[in-house]
């Protein structure tokens, strides 16, 4: 008998689990979630003298089921980019350039409740840096300047809200970008 009761109020526990997390999930998704950035003066400093930037985009299995391609993603990013004055490089030119200078968008998805998608969104820049320490110690993949938002959609609505994420977060990125390479202008 007694365990008859352990096992429907585990079976209980488990239904009210799941829905309080339904209900953390909704009330959550009325909410903008808070974003990440490390756009400071020394990171835009990192920034500063290249000569344009190399995109790639990535997303997961559970981005493309919500319709995110990486191909989309990467089209909309150098769109935007370009249209912000933002010089894009292609891969060779990337390869050639000092730090490799490589802009990656990250979208990834997860799910937990039906219905319910949760995403992130990340841009970030990436170089080959030396360290000064001791300069033979290399990294061909420093993250220098990064922008990331999460937040929770129904899942009709995924990839409208990841792209106005990304939006933004590009914007951010073009800006930093800007601010890092204008020239001075001196008086008169």
């Amino acid at each position: 008998m007694a365990g008859a009761r352990r096992g429907r109020r585990g079976v209980g526990r488990g239904a009210l689990t799941a829905g309080v997390l339904g209900t953390a999930v909704l009330i959550l998704s009325a909410f903008p979630a808070p974003s990440a950035a490390q756009d400071t003066e020394w990171n835009r400093y990192t920034l500063e003298g290249l000569d344009g930037v190399y995109v790639r985009a990535e997303t997961n299995d559970a981005c493309q089921g919500a319709g995110v391609s990486a191909d989309a993603v990467r089209a909309d990013s150098e769109a935007a980019l370009g249209d912000a004055g933002v010089p894009l490089l292609t891969r060779e030119e990337m390869l050639a350039a000092p730090g490799l200078p490589e802009l990656r968008v990250t979208f990834e998805c997860g799910g937990g409740v039906v219905g319910v998608v949760g995403y992130s969104v990340s841009v970030r820049v990436q170089q080959a840096t030396q360290m000064i320490r001791d300069t033979q110690i290399t990294h061909s993949e420093a993250v220098t300047w990064y922008a990331t938002d999460v937040g929770v959609s129904e899942a009709a609505n995924t990839a409208t809200a990841m792209s106005a994420a990304l939006a933004a977060k590009l914007v951010e990125f073009a800006d930093a970008f800007k601010a890092a390479n204008a020239e001075d202008e001196g008086p008169g």
